[in-house]
């Protein structure tokens, strides 16, 4: 993908996510029901050490807590909204463009990488594949990655979300195959960048960045499957 088209990509979900970011997080205030289930690969180290990259307005920290969990809580993310959020979790937040090389460069290391529904909204497989062998940089040894992503295309119901490219100035040619423009509705109306990272698509990325599947399944929405959970560990020889 070419550069100028990831930057506008970029701008186009920053401007998404500082219009409607109280919007969002009022329909993300309960934990999905896929994070329970995350609580199984937790690292026994505590404090556990943890990086929230796309962190928002600090959700899932505040589900470690709420969940008992003692952590060093530090989230990454393109925006600058999580620290106006009126939930905010406290914890240290870093503003960094993700889809940039070594984006996490200087933050630190870290017992769990949490990646939700965030690598979806990376422009370009290359930048993707990149972000993930950064997320490897700054785990410990015996690390973990947690990574959702959206499963829009399973769904008929988010399959009506899906807009034309032309709404955002752009063709099919100027992105890559998986990548999809998808409307919001709530609080007026929006457009947001997303590729859909499916099971195939996350094994391509792994076996590439040297990660290895510890868990993986589907949860939430109204379907009980509109996401992919994947616990990824540094596949060692």
């Amino acid at each position: 993908m070419k550069e100028s088209i990831v930057r506008r990509l970029v701008e186009l979900n920053y401007n998404f996510y500082e219009t409607f970011a109280r919007d969002f997080s009022a329909s993300r205030a309960s934990p999905s029901p896929g994070y329970y289930r995350l609580l199984e690969s937790i690292p026994s180290v505590r404090p556990v050490k943890v990086l929230d990259v796309g962190c928002g307005d600090g959700r899932f920290g505040r589900f470690l807590t709420k969940e008992g969990v003692e952590s060093e809580y530090t989230g990454v993310d393109f925006y600058q909204v999580q620290s106006t959020q009126p939930h905010s979790f406290p914890g240290r937040y870093i503003s960094r463009d993700l889809s940039r090389p070594d984006c996490l460069t200087g933050i630190g290391r870290f017992d769990l990488v949490t990646c939700l529904s965030t690598l979806q909204h990376v422009p370009g497989a290359t930048n993707r594949e990149r972000l993930l062998e950064n997320i490897m940089t700054v785990l410990e040894p015996e690390g973990l990655v947690f990574m959702s992503n959206w499963q829009f295309l399973d769904s008929p119901r988010q399959l009506r979300k899906i807009r034309p490219w032309s709404e955002a100035g752009l063709t099919t040619a100027d992105v890559e195959q998986g990548d999809y423009l998808l409307a919001w509705n709530r609080g007026g109306y929006g457009i947001r960048y997303v590729n859909y990272i499916g099971i195939t698509e996350t094994k391509t990325m792994m076996k590439k960045t040297n990660l290895r599947v510890v868990d993986q399944y589907s949860s939430d929405g109204r379907e009980g499957d509109l996401n992919l959970y994947t616990v990824m560990a540094v596949d060692t020889p």
